[in-house]
């Protein structure tokens, strides 16, 4: 009899039906650059990395402007990867999430190798397959609330900006070859 309370209690949580739990399904396989979940993703704190897809590219700046509901989750930290170098302060780097503005709602993030000063390089950078751009953690703001925070798996996604240009501003990766996949807190 007690081991099929403890049944029941482990397949009701036994008390953490309270606590929502942060979930991203990466995107499926393809793009040029992939935004993938890293291994240090927990409950309550998703970590993803700005890959680059399976075949080697060649730029200068990344980035992209994903439309999200902020009111599930906050940006915690941001780093740059190590495949192009933002050079020393100021970096050549930001990321953040405007509350008001053009870009209110939107996960805004920029990394491009710096033009002059401190670290500045002056060519384009060869991407491996696999080279980490950069790297975003974003922590669940309410424990008890589910929902979708975006979903770049639906049928009409598409992303507003971001890619990979050169040094000369050219497009070398359009928004529409940027994979991205759904982050949503599950109940």
């Amino acid at each position: 009899m007690r081991a099929l309370a403890v049944i029941a209690c482990l397949a009701a949580a036994c008390g953490d039906n309270d606590k929502a739990v942060l979930h991203y399904q990466d995107p499926p396989p393809g793009g040029s650059l992939r935004l993938v979940k890293n291994a240090a993703t927990t409950d309550v704190s998703v970590v993803l990395d700005f890959v680059v897809g399976d075949q080697p590219l060649v730029g200068y700046a990344t980035g992209f402007d994903l439309p999200l509901d902020d009111r599930y989750v906050k940006l915690a930290e941001f780093t740059p990867g190590t495949a192009l170098d933002p050079g020393t302060a100021p970096a050549a780097t930001a990321a953040a999430i405007p509350t008001d503005g053009p870009l209110a709602h939107t996960l805004v993030v920029a990394l491009s190798q710096k033009a002059t000063g401190g670290g500045a390089v002056a060519t384009d950078a060869t991407l491996a397959p696999g080279a980490l751009l950069l790297r975003i953690r974003l922590d669940r703001i309410d424990p008890k609330t589910a929902g979708v925070v975006f979903d770049g798996l639906a049928p009409s996604f598409r992303l507003p900006s971001g890619g990979l240009r050169d040094r000369a501003g050219l497009t070398v990766v359009a928004e529409s070859a940027v994979a991205i996949g759904r982050l949503e807190i599950l109940p």
